[in-house]
């Protein structure tokens, strides 16, 4: 999937991603497409903090950058 700014992110990816409350957090990315209502984003995982492990979801408007590829 590309993101505004042009980065990409595919399965496997992790990135950095803010919530709707501007808190950011960071997800390894499961699978890339269309999530909810036909909008491109990705499902996953959050890899660090105290959600370390929950299973999240998010539209491609709400990544912030790509950490690894």
């Amino acid at each position: 999937m590309s993101i505004s700014g042009g980065a990409d992110y595919t399965e496997g990816s992790v990135i950095e991603c803010a919530t709707f409350g501007d808190y950011k957090r960071q997800v390894k990315v499961q699978e890339a497409g269309p999530v909810k209502h036909g909008r491109p984003g990705f499902s996953g995982h959050v890899t660090d903090g105290p959600e370390e492990g929950l299973a999240v979801w998010g539209y491609d408007s709400q990544v912030t950058k790509v950490i690894s590829r």
